[in-house]
This record gives C-alpha cells, structure tokens and sequence, in this order.
C-alpha cells in the first residue's frame, strides 16, 4: 500500500473538538491574521496541568493493559509518513494491541491512542481494528464520539472494513462501547463544515462561553462579533437559531431589538414565540444597557438560608471545599467550611459535611447557582455513601441559576454567576478571582502546605457564596414586579 500524501495542514482528530468547542477555533488556528493571532491567549497553568494529567491518567491505563495482553508501542516522533508505514506494517502483522499508531490517507491523519484487533475479514486477513481513545473524563461525550467516528473512517479505508465498535476508557479504567455508525450524522455534519472551513470558508459569527472558557481564542470571537455588532452576542441563541435569524434577515442587535415578533416567531423551527421574545428583549438589553424583569421572583419565607459552593480539584477528580454561608439573622450571615486539605481526605470531609447536616433545623433551604452541586452531591454520595437528613438537604435545594436567567435579562453576553453579580454591584475581595485558578491554589496548597495560600481559596470560596446570596437579596428586591431597569441603575451608589 502506497505512503499517503501530506499536505499541510491536514485533518486531525483534534479538528472535530476545537470546532465543536468553537466554530471559529479550527478557523483562526489556520487563518487567523496577525492582529488576531497577537489576541490569541496561552494556557493557563490549570489547563497545562490538565493535559498533564491526561498523559498521566494515559500512563497508567497502558500500564494495566500491558499486564494483560502484549501491546506494541510505537513512535511519535519523525516523519510521519515512516509512522505510518511502521502502524501499517503492525497492522499487517496482526499485533494484538496497537499504542500510538498514525493512520493516513490523504489529508487524514489520525493517531488514536489504541487500536485492538477483533475478529472479522479484512484487506489484511482475517482480523481488523477498531480505535480506543483513553480520556481523563468520566463519560463518553460527542467530541469523542466524533474523533473516534474520524479513525473509524481512516480505518474502512485502510483495512476495507468499517469498525463496529470504538471505545474511551475512562478516568476510572472503565471501558465506554458504541457503534460509530450511530454518530455517522453529526460526525457528517461536522466534517462538511470543517472541509469548508479548511477551504478558507469562515464560519459565521458564532460567540459561547467556551470560547472564553477553553478556546484561546475568545477575545478574537469576542472583538469580531462586537465590531460587527452581530446577533451571536445574543445570550443563549444557539447555531441554528442564529442561522434561521439570518435567513430571515436578522444579522445586528439592533435588528434583533426592533424585530416584529408576530412576523418571526414559526417562521422557522426552533422560533418559537417565547423564544423570539427572548431574543428580541436580549437584543434591547445590549443595545439600551436595560435590565429587564420579564416574570416577578417570589422566594419561600424559612428561618435559615443556606448558600451553598462547592471547590473541586477536576483534573483529579477530588472535591476539596464545601463552603456555606448560613444566613439566620446575623448581620452578613455565618461563613462555615469544610476542607480536605490533601485529596486523599475527601472521603473525611464528606463525613464531617453529613455529620453537621444532621444538625440542622426543621426548616431551611439551600440556594446554589448552576446544576454542579447537585451533580457532585449525588457522585459523592455514589463514592462515600449518603443519609437521610442529606436527602432532606438536597431536596431543599433552589437552583438559582434558572430562576436568575429565564425571568430576567440582562445587558451581558454570558450569565455566569460572576458576570451577573459585578453588573449588579458585587465585587471579589481576593486575589482569586476564578474557579479554574482555585485548582492552580488548591495544587500550589498540596505542594507548599502555604496557608496563606488555603486561605486565599477559602477567601475566594466564601465571596462565591456570598455573590450568591447577593443575587438572591437582589432579586428579591428588584424583581418582584415585571419591570425594567435603566442605566444610572438604582442599585449603584453614585
């Protein structure tokens, strides 16, 4: 078989992710100008520590698979023509396990982290290969799906065989199955935009808070949707949405603020009139710097109000603060934690967090904002066992974040706990100013043992939930009527 052509820049897995983190990613990374690429930002040290562990978590799954059968491990270094040759020639041999191969054809070049032989006729005997990704996370997620879909394809044309199965194996060793051809849709969907893109095709103006988040180039995505005054700066209005609002003629702010409702809500799906509504009254809020209050906010009358945040080490998977802010009448009510100052004492704090749970009154509820607390609460309680008076805490939970986010809108691209609350007048005390940055002081703590670095992150913990108490105070006082807000805001101090 011959040595593929490379041209550059090929094809790679990694494509499928940047782009479904960000459209414009895989974009800017071939294209981008130098005025962008100078906006481009470098890894932070919690994200360079992420892939650390990656490799690390690599590591120790290969060290266990070797126990079991044999594997052969190739280079990664080189022309990769001469790395392909070398996968190929293992292929051909009919090697068990495959670690580190290079696959091209084409264009294509794909380096799954394993390749297994599986039973079945091929182009190279009575055998052929499937791809096994090994990924720090705990489920299978669609980047995946579509990575491994990618290394399905670059398999059928190598070996003539399309794989029936593809798996990661997850951050606990546990091996996650499915058919590539149950993902061939989106995997096709997405293929046709980057060969456009690869084309020199932008993408259309797309802005999420994972290009802030993860993609380095969110200041790029952010200036690019600004100076265009475009309707991706719209909260919430997903890819489709904003493709319908285009084909309809809806391309800045401002022809979303003055669009007609009645004309575009069903005039394509996903348009419906709530959400036409939405976008329109989002669209004014940008433009006109208004908060509006679109549904009034009642919350329940209890003797205690718990504020409740949660710090965890993700790339180890570990929670390491369970912060509290206990408002029973106290002036600024009382901040409580509990710590696991080494990762290896989650299991201890777990059980000092249910032992104070029983202690607590008849009546009380528990604001947090955002679905993480609950998520980690119940895989704890899978990890170190629950209680009685734990389930009557969880259910006396308020997410805030729905309540927050559907009944009022506000002048912002993104509605993160954080964005809202310093448009609305709080304010971080520390120098700790992000959750990802948490996990950057929790690693620093492990590795010092500076208290005045847990302190900081306790620091941080409690303005986390007294933000949250100050979003629900704010509410409570400022949207209790339909209404809107404009600026001077009447909750700033001149």
């Amino acid at each position: 078989m011959p040595i593929p052509d490379m041209p550059k820049p090929p094809l790679t897995a990694s494509d499928f992710y940047t782009y479904i983190t960000c459209p414009h990613w895989p974009w800017f990374d071939r294209f981008a100008s130098p005025e962008d690429r100078a906006l481009k930002r470098a890894l932070t040290a919690s994200e360079e520590r992420r892939l650390d562990d990656g490799v690390s978590h690599e590591r120790a799954v290969m060290a266990t698979l070797i126990k079991e059968a044999p594997v052969r491990e190739l280079s990664t270094a080189g022309d990769v023509s001469a790395l392909f040759q070398a996968t190929l020639q293992a292929m051909q041999e009919g090697v068990e396990t495959i670690y580190q191969g290079t696959l091209i054809d084409g264009d294509w070049h794909g380096r799954p982290d394993l390749l297994l032989r599986q039973e079945g006729a091929s182009r190279l005997g009575n055998w052929h290969y499937v791809p096994v990704d090994i990924k720090s996370s705990h489920e299978l997620k669609l980047t995946h799906r579509l990575q491994l879909v990618f290394y399905s394809v670059l398999l059928q044309r190598l070996q003539g065989t399309m794989p029936t199965r593809a798996a990661i194996v997850n951050r606990d060793q546990e091996w996650h199955w499915f058919d590539p051809q149950e993902s061939m849709a989106d995997f096709t969907a997405v293929l046709a935009a980057l060969e456009r893109i690869r084309a020199g095709e932008k993408p259309p103006l797309v802005l999420r808070k994972a290009c802030m988040d993860t993609s380095p180039w969110g200041v790029a995505c952010t200036r690019q949707a600004e100076a265009a005054h475009d309707i991706a700066l719209l909260y919430n209005v997903d890819v489709k949405k904003l493709a319908a609002l285009r084909d309809l003629g809806i391309h800045t702010v401002n022809d979303a603020a003055t669009l007609s409702v009645p004309d575009i809500a069903g005039a394509a799906p996903g348009l419906t009139l709530k959400t036409v509504e939405f976008v329109k009254a989002q669209a004014q809020a940008l433009r006109d710097r208004t908060v509006f209050v679109r549904l009034p906010i009642a919350f329940p009358s209890v003797p205690l109000e718990i504020y409740f945040d949660i710090e965890s080490d993700q790339p180890n998977d570990a929670d390491y603060l369970f912060g509290f802010l206990l408002a029973d009448g106290a002036k600024g009510g009382t901040y409580k934690a509990f710590i696991a100052e080494r990762p290896e004492d989650e299991g201890v704090m777990w059980r000092e967090f249910l032992a104070w749970v029983e202690t607590l009154p008849d009546s009380y509820v528990v604001y947090h904002y955002a679905p993480y607390e609950v998520t980690r609460l119940n895989l704890l309680i899978t990890r170190h066992g629950g209680s009685p008076a734990l389930q009557v805490f969880m259910d006396r939970m308020i997410d805030l974040k729905p309540i927050a986010t559907k009944q009022v809108v506000y002048p912002l691209y993104f509605y993160g706990l954080k964005y809202i609350c310093k448009l609305l007048g709080f304010h971080w005390t520390g120098e700790l100013q992000s959750g990802g940055a948490s996990i950057d002081w929790y690693e620093r703590w492990c590795e010092t043992g500076d208290r005045a670095v847990l302190n900081g992150i306790i620091q941080y913990n409690e303005d986390d939930v007294r933000a949250t108490q100050f979003l629900k105070e704010w509410l409570a006082t400022y949207a209790g009527r339909v209404t809107s807000y404009n600026e001077p805001y009447p909750w700033v101090t001149p």
